[in-house]
């Protein structure tokens, strides 16, 4: 692997000096650090900075525009994206790096409120993305469509399928019901808001934080436009907020009735993209909500 200094001048020609690099937790995809330079000027910043084999540049490159998409709207914490490249056969992305800091006793009402306003503020019709992207390592698929139902039912729900059968993870019942949810989305999501808002797409407790001064800041994006229902499926299954959070959402952009119900379909798309990244440990949990969603 190339040296971590030499990527990072060659990426940012503006830092003339590596002062200091620390590994630092990245996540199970790639390696990452913290990385201490100095510019042109003689003033001193952090960055965080992740590579991976040269095959994962796309997937950076797919990080990146969607950091940019996030930043837009200034309305939530987002660090900013400062290089994408490859080196040395070597893929690389560099960002902003945020320090950490203790959330405080309303740092969820204000996560809330914010992501809120970052819905509410991309308010429109677009559905999908200019590009496919990736959850986690798994492609994501952003083509748009006519509606919104037909988009999740096939570029979500009916992608996620036909993978876990061709990877042989879906079993006879799983694939049934899978097909049935997919013939009735359309009775499925009844009642939820016709308009679309730029998501996050992956928000989960992994991908967000709490910086210096208390606020959530936002990484790791999977972004798209969708109905933003679907930005609360990733986070029921992992790391739900508490109730604070999205009491204050509600209050801030109001959802339609009905809201908490319709969710399932939405963590059941990220159920299966775990079912087809991780293996059949995710299949009970799969088969399990497949049926609860056609029941209720």
């Amino acid at each position: 692997m190339p040296s971590l200094r030499q990527a990072v001048r060659i990426l940012i020609p503006t830092a003339t000096e590596v002062l200091e690099t620390q590994p630092v937790g990245g996540g199970c995809i790639s390696d990452a650090w913290r990385v201490s330079v100095r510019d042109q000027s003689g003033r001193a910043r952090k960055l965080f900075v992740k590579t991976n084999a040269a095959s994962f540049l796309d997937n950076f490159q797919a990080e990146w525009d969607g950091l940019v998409q996030l930043i837009k709207p200034d309305v939530i914490g987002v660090p900013n994206p400062i290089a994408v490249g490859e080196v040395e056969d070597r893929a690389w992305l560099v960002t902003q790096w945020v320090e950490r800091g203790s959330p405080g006793g309303d740092f969820f009402a204000n996560f809330g409120r914010n992501l809120a306003r970052l819905h509410e503020s991309t308010l429109g019709r677009q559905i999908g993305f200019s590009r496919d992207n990736y959850l986690g390592s798994a492609q994501q698929l952003n083509s748009p469509r006519d509606s919104w139902v037909e988009f999740f039912a096939d570029q979500r729900i009916g992608f996620q399928l036909r993978w876990a059968v061709e990877q042989n993870l879906a079993d006879a019942s799983l694939r049934d019901d899978g097909e049935r949810i997919i013939k009735t989305m359309d009775r499925l999501l009844e009642g939820r808001d016709d308009q679309t808002s730029l998501l996050h797409g992956d928000l989960w407790s992994g991908n967000y934080l709490c910086d210096l001064a208390g606020d959530a800041v936002i990484i790791d994006p999977a972004v798209y436009y969708g109905c933003r229902e679907a930005e609360f499926g990733m986070l029921r299954l992992f790391g739900s907020c508490p109730a604070a959070f999205y009491d204050a959402y509600v209050e801030t952009f109001p959802l339609p009735g009905g809201w908490q119900r319709r969710i399932s379909v939405y963590v059941l798309y990220h159920l299966l993209n775990h079912l087809n990244l991780f293996g059949s440990g995710y299949l009970d949990q799969c088969r399990t909500l497949a049926a609860e969603i056609l029941r209720a």
